[in-house]
């Protein structure tokens, strides 16, 4: 402990002599963020800084751990490290997020994309397989529509337009920083997506939203958390992602589930299905509540945590 104390001492000095290979900057990313972060999730955050200064992928990380880092590189590996001492995430450090095999910009005012959410993305393909199986078919002249509602990034939305090159797809967020990010990233990842500004509390969407018909397929991930769960988050995800993406105002924590209820009602083929990601203290009563609101075959799906993490429902067949 004492020797990587003086290594770093000479490193911020400026001292020519010290050897900062890999090995260094990993044991030194592992220390110094163990306040914050166990062995396991330290050693993730330092090989994804040394992936992004090197440019170099993990395997060969490994092979070359006695590599040296150049003086840029040394700089950049100590401004990340400093950065996620005070909590940042990696993501806004950095720039990107991944998601569904997507490399996403992300940055403070938008949302990390978590795995669990891509579970939620896996759901609608199986779900959209299944009506194909039923008879539902689409083509490129009359595509499958599909509305991501809170967007954030647009990883769902682009997903699913990676995967659905015929489908007419669309997305909207009430955040406007959020929005723009996803239209970048659709222009990054050359995927077409229509985006829209909308508030989901107003109950109806946009004339021109709607005029091409219903939807087949909608889907969202919403603010859930009560602020009641703050006191049990982390610090990284309080003090830097936007609350408005991650917390219900005022007592009703399934405030926007009722809104997305009422939309999907609304503008929902027969058929269709409306796919939601929720707080799993509220399983039951995300259910309960898309019964009462007229939907058939209400489903809930654990995510790879075994925890109730997302809800599926059927629009009626006779509307």
């Amino acid at each position: 402990m004492m020797e990587m104390e003086a290594l770093r001492k000479d490193f911020l000095s400026g001292k020519p002599s010290i050897c900062l290979d890999f090995r260094f900057w990993k044991t030194r990313y592992v220390q110094e963020l163990s306040a914050l972060y166990d062995r396991y999730e330290a050693e993730s955050l330092f090989y994804w800084a040394a992936e992004e200064v090197s440019g170099m992928p993990k395997p060969r990380l490994l092979a070359e751990m006695g590599q040296e880092l150049d003086s840029s590189q040394s700089v950049r590996m100590e401004k990340a490290l400093s950065r996620l001492q005070k909590g940042e995430p990696v993501q806004y450090v950095f720039g990107k997020a991944y998601f569904a095999g997507l490399e996403l910009e992300v940055g403070p005012g938008v949302l990390i994309p978590r795995p669990e959410t891509e579970e939620l993305f896996l759901w609608v393909l199986d779900t959209l397989q299944a009506m194909a199986r039923e008879g539902n078919t689409w083509r490129k002249e009359m595509p499958c529509r599909i509305l991501d509602l809170c967007t954030g990034s647009g990883a769902l939305a682009l997903a699913l337009a990676s995967r659905l090159p015929h489908a007419e797809i669309w997305g909207c967020d009430l955040s406007s920083v959020a929005l723009d990010t996803a239209r970048r990233n659709a222009l990054n990842q050359q995927l077409p997506v229509h985006w829209f500004c909308h508030d989901i509390l107003k109950g109806v969407l946009p004339d021109d939203v709607v005029a091409r018909g219903p939807f087949q397929i909608m889907v969202s991930n919403p603010p859930y958390v009560t602020l009641s769960e703050r006191a049990q988050m982390r610090s990284n995800v309080l003090d830097y992602e936007p609350a408005m993406a991650l917390f219900v105002e005022g007592q009703d924590p399934l405030l926007y589930y009722k809104a997305l209820a009422k939309l999907a009602r609304s503008y929902l083929q027969a058929g269709g299905y409306i796919l939601l990601e929720i707080n799993e203290a509220f399983p039951r009563e995300n259910q309960e509540l898309l019964r009462c609101a007229g939907f058939d075959d209400v489903e809930v799906r654990e995510d790879f945590k075994g925890k109730a993490r997302m809800v599926r429902a059927r629009q009626p067949l006779s509307l």
